[in-house]
């Protein structure tokens, strides 16, 4: 009897064993970005201080790192982009570093399937760049890679400890909408005045390509007659300082707001027409300088 409960226990604890699963002490990380039109993928593994001196210590200067733990860093791309001035294809590549006291040098390496430096071959390099270090005020107790957003294009940043190093990825967004409205907005392929708008605006705010968004704005309000096509118009010809056309277009959409074709209450109704009063001063205030 003795011995049945003494092998019970056993299989239970090994069982149990069987089941137990620890923490990573580098826990997996990822990120997946939007970018303008392109789409970044990144996978790596978060190693954490504990209290060691990071950079220079455990992570030496002057020798290739995974830039990360484990299997490495992979970066995916799914559209061409440009770093360090050099087109990088789409694809996936390993994110290698040599991190120094004053700069790193960045490394993308076409082979993505190998695990952390393990046959590492330089031929394999797709880029290397240098950047400059930067010492931060927070404290990265974990191994962190973010992207911010820049409009159309990014900027990756690695930091732990108090390091932070950081490289601009740039899409060919801007390449790619022009090539679209050119030839399917401007060409009549498309004939849904809100895309068209929507376009117009695009380029509004980023302050690009306006006499496009001028021509794609008027083939809007050649299909519809829609008060914020209007406004949008007045706002691209004062952008372009081209007021007498500005107020032209207002008086147009002055007259079609007392008509109010989309049935606005009375109060939205005076709301729009002070707002356009308040406009017009302001462009003859622009037409007497």
């Amino acid at each position: 009897m003795k011995d049945c409960i003494i092998l019970l226990l056993t299989l239970s604890t090994f069982g149990l064993m069987a089941q137990t699963e620890f923490p990573s002490l580098s826990p997996k990380g990822s990120i997946e970005q939007n970018v303008g039109i392109t789409t970044i993928s990144i996978t790596y593994e978060r190693p954490i201080a504990r209290g060691r001196a990071i950079f220079g210590e455990l992570v030496p200067f002057g020798k290739l790192w995974r830039t990360g733990a484990g299997n490495g860093t992979k970066i995916k791309f799914d559209d061409d982009v440009i770093i360090d001035d050099k087109v990088v294809t789409a694809g996936q590549y390993s994110l290698f570093a040599i991190p120094d006291k004053q700069e790193w040098t960045i490394i993308l390496n076409s082979d993505a399937a190998m695990y952390g430096l393990e046959g590492y071959d330089e031929n394999k390099d797709v880029i290397r760049f240098k950047t400059k270090v930067k010492i931060t005020d927070r404290y990265y107790e974990s191994f962190t890679i973010d992207i911010d957003l820049l409009e159309a294009n990014s900027e990756l940043n690695i930091s732990w400890e108090n390091t932070r190093v950081s490289f601009e990825i740039n899409t060919q967004t801007d390449k790619h909408l022009v090539k679209m409205v050119n030839e399917e907005f401007l060409s009549g392929k498309v004939e849904d005045s809100d895309v068209l708008a929507m376009g117009a605006d695009y380029y509004y705010f980023l302050d690009m390509e306006l006499e496009t968004a001028l021509k794609l704005i008027n083939k809007a309000i050649e299909l519809r007659k829609v008060s914020w096509y209007y406004d949008l118009k007045i706002d691209l010809l004062t952008k372009k300082n081209r007021y007498e056309e500005a107020l032209e277009t207002l008086k147009t959409a002055m007259d079609y707001v007392k008509i109010n074709p989309e049935n606005w209450t009375e109060e939205r109704q005076r709301s729009v027409s002070e707002g356009q009063e308040r406009k017009m001063k302001d462009l003859l205030g622009k037409i007497r300088k």
